[in-house]
């Protein structure tokens, strides 16, 4: 705990490296590594230091304690950033991750009931089918010789499986040139996390080349989301059942805005659609990448979740009942362990809705706090030899030895109030998409891997990651 002569510390009596006048810290960051920079500054200054991104105080923290502090007291304690919901406002998406207080409340409420765990059961067969035309891509590309950009397939089968499960809608972009949606929602991301960070709103008053392809890109995906809204219209007209049995997040949706009183509005349904898009593209796809990178990087652990794989499938080429994906005990242990050292979100952002005590530091109401997610998961005292690639932590009897292993430091899906909804169908995904290349593939890092870097753009992309397939 710090302390100044007794009293709580201040933000100017924190640790934290040499920031200049009007710039802060700016010089020194590179915001595609943000997340690589503000560790390597904790292993230097403690668990919380400060910085400065202009004039914007930030405060970094990288205690376990801390951190489930702020992820349990939100809604009412802590919040997002006031900046993320004034862009997301900005591009028409402020949905239910970006809304706050009681919008947040009731945007949450439904958002849950049409993401619920139940509706999974029912859509297996739908997300099954997807699995297998994935796996036919891959083989052809196999069957080629040619390496595959592994994360632009992925966020295919990914923008797929979010168009059946949220607007019942078949686009196959993976064996048919498909809508044009996924070009844009690409764009979307890096933007955010650019103006996120930005020492100030500079995109007001000065229009980049990036920033008007952002807006075309927003143009053109409220155009793709407004057809599929009208489609869903017509067809729940047509068969008014739907409107008491959705059958899908746009028909809940759409039912919920119709009874009196919701409070739902139409720029809420866009808000929520795009968050729903953008963030079952790219989360998603992102943790199936770094697991595949992981394989490749450890044979040995490949190879033992292989044998699981095929002990539970054989001779199926991929699962073929959702009961079966519960039974996949060192795979699950394996992802665990990838999304503790390469979690999409390495770095969460909040600040405090009041003054509030933190480590022994009084941070004012809005101060920018930057939880170092990544960092907390590796640390010694909550999981022992923590840079260490080991599955095994995750399946040891609870007990059974003395090493630490603490799971509240373990945050891939956030936590408290605020767990994200949509957590049941992407560990589904993952699950299906790592037996399906386990059971019927040969992967090979391209260069040896060489190439493979972290890249924040708003969420860790496993940049200049290429794969080579062969058929098993």
């Amino acid at each position: 705990m710090i302390q100044t002569d007794g009293a709580l510390a201040r933000f100017r009596d924190l640790p934290g490296p040499y920031s200049l006048p009007m710039l802060g810290n700016l010089h020194q960051i590179r915001f595609n590594r943000l997340h690589r920079i503000l560790e390597d500054w904790a292993e230097l200054y403690g668990p919380i230091y400060r910085i400065r991104i202009g004039r914007r105080r930030v405060v970094v923290i990288s205690d376990r304690l801390a951190i489930q502090r702020v992820l349990v007291q939100r809604p009412g304690g802590f919040r997002r950033p006031t900046m993320l919901e004034s862009v997301a406002s900005e591009m028409g998406l402020k949905g239910v991750f970006a809304a706050e207080g009681e919008d947040w409340r009731r945007q949450r409420r439904m958002v849950v009931a049409a993401l619920n765990r139940a509706k999974l059961k029912d859509f297996f067969p739908r997300l099954a089918m997807t699995v297998e035309r994935l796996r036919r891509r891959w083989e052809q590309a196999a069957d080629r010789g040619q390496p595959v950009d592994l994360c632009r397939d992925l966020m295919r089968f990914t923008v797929d499986v979010t168009l059946q499960f949220a607007f019942g809608v078949d686009a196959n972009t993976l064996e048919t040139p498909g809508p044009v949606i996924q070009r844009h929602l690409d764009k979307v991301f890096p933007v955010v996390h650019r103006r996120l960070n930005a020492p100030f709103a500079w995109w007001r008053f000065l229009r980049l080349p990036s920033d008007r392809a952002l807006d075309r890109a927003l143009e053109a995906l409220e155009r793709e989301v407004g057809g599929m809204v009208r489609e869903t219209r017509r067809r729940m007209a047509a068969e008014p059942v739907r409107h008491h049995a959705p059958t899908n997040f746009l028909e809940a949706i759409l039912a919920a805005v119709e009874t009196e009183g919701s409070g739902f509005t139409d720029a809420e349904i866009f808000a929520n659609a795009g968050t729903l898009l953008l963030a079952g593209e790219d989360t998603t796809a992102n943790t199936i990448a770094w697991t595949v990178c992981s394989f490749m990087r450890h044979p040995e652990h490949f190879e033992q979740a292989r044998r699981e794989v095929d002990a539970l499938v054989a001779p199926d080429p991929a699962i073929a009942s959702l009961e079966h994906t519960a039974k996949l005990v060192f795979l699950d242990a394996f992802c665990n362990e990838v999304m503790r050292l390469n979690p999409v979100a390495p770095l969460l952002i909040f600040e405090p809705l009041a003054d509030v005590e933190l480590l022994g530091c009084m941070v004012p109401k809005g101060t920018t706090l930057m939880l170092l997610s990544r960092h907390t998961a590796t640390r010694e005292e909550n999981f022992a030899d923590g840079a260490s690639f080991d599955p095994g932590r995750w399946i040891a009897t609870p007990g059974s030895n003395e090493h630490a292993h603490d799971h509240r430091a373990f945050v891939p899906f956030g936590g408290g109030p605020r767990l994200c909804p949509g957590r049941s169908l992407a560990l589904l995904q993952i699950r299906l998409v790592l037996a399906m290349l386990c059971r019927n593939f040969e992967p090979e890092l391209v260069g040896g891997g060489k190439g493979v870097e972290e890249h924040l753009a708003f969420t860790m992309i496993p940049a200049g990651l290429s794969v080579l397939l062969r058929r098993r």
